[in-house]
C-alpha cells in the first residue's frame, strides 16, 4: 500500500495553510494600502479645507478693502465739495469787503474834495455812512432764513432814528451852549488881564 492517502492529505492541508496565509498577508497588504488612501485623502481634505479657509478670508478683506476705499472716496468726495462751498463763502466775503472798501474810500476822497459849507452836515453824513456801511456788513452776516433777520432790521431803524433824534438834540445843544461859552470865555480873559494889571 504505497499509494497512502494520508500525505496527500497532508500536502492539501498545508497547501490551504500557505494559500490562507498567503490570502492575510495580501489582506493586511490591501487594508494598509487602504489605511494609507485614506490618510492621504485625510490630509488633502484638512488642505482643502484649510485652503478654502484661506481664500474666505482673502475674499473677506478683500471685500472689506473695497469698502473701505468706497468709504475713503465718498469722504473725499464730500470734502471737497465742502472745501468748494467754503472757498466760495470765503471769495464772497473778500468781495464784499472789498466793495465796502472801495466806497469807504470813495466817499473819503469825495469829503476830501468837497467844499466844507456846514461841518455839522459834513459829520452828519460821514457818520450817517459809515454806520449804515456798518450795518450792512452785519445784516449780510445773517442768513436769509434766519428768524433773527426781521428783528435785526428793526433794531437797526431804531438805532437809525435814535440816532438821528441825538444828532439833531447835539447840535441845538451846541449851538446853544457854544455863544455862552465864547461869552464865559471872554469874561475869564478879561479877569485875568484885570487880575495880571492889578498885580
Amino acid at each position: 500500500m504505497s499509494d497512502d492517502p494520508l500525505p496527500k492529505a497532508d500536502d492539501d492541508v498545508e497547501r490551504r495553510k500557505l494559500e490562507r496565509e498567503d490570502f492575510a498577508a495580501r489582506l493586511r497588504e490591501v487594508t494598509r494600502q487602504r489605511d494609507e488612501l485614506l490618510s492621504q485623502y485625510e490630509s488633502m481634505a484638512f488642505q482643502v479645507d484649510e485652503s478654502t479657509r484661506e481664500v474666505d478670508g482673502a475674499l473677506l478683506e478683500a471685500r472689506a478693502n473695497a469698502k473701505r476705499a468706497q468709504d475713503c472716496e465718498i469722504l473725499e468726495r464730500q470734502e471737497s465739495a465742502q472745501i468748494g462751498e467754503l472757498t466760495r463763502q470765503l471769495d464772497a466775503e473778500r468781495r464784499k469787503s472789498g466793495e465796502i472798501a472801495a466806497n469807504f474810500a470813495a466817499y473819503r476822497l469825495q469829503m476830501q474834495n468837497a467844499a466844507v459849507e456846514d461841518p455839522w452836515a459834513v459829520l452828519e453824513r460821514a457818520i450817517s455812512q459809515i454806520l449804515c456801511d456798518g450795518i450792512a456788513w452785519l445784516r449780510a452776516k445773517i442768513p436769509p432764513e434766519s428768524p433773527l433777520l426781521p428783528w435785526f432790521d428793526r433794531l437797526a431803524d431804531f438805532a437809525k432814528a435814535t440816532g438821528r433824534l441825538a444828532w439833531r438834540w447835539s447840535k441845538a445843544f451846541f449851538a446853544w451852549a457854544k455863544p455862552r461859552v465864547a461869552d464865559l470865555w471872554k469874561r475869564l480873559k478879561d479877569e485875568v488881564a484885570r487880575a495880571r494889571s492889578k498885580g
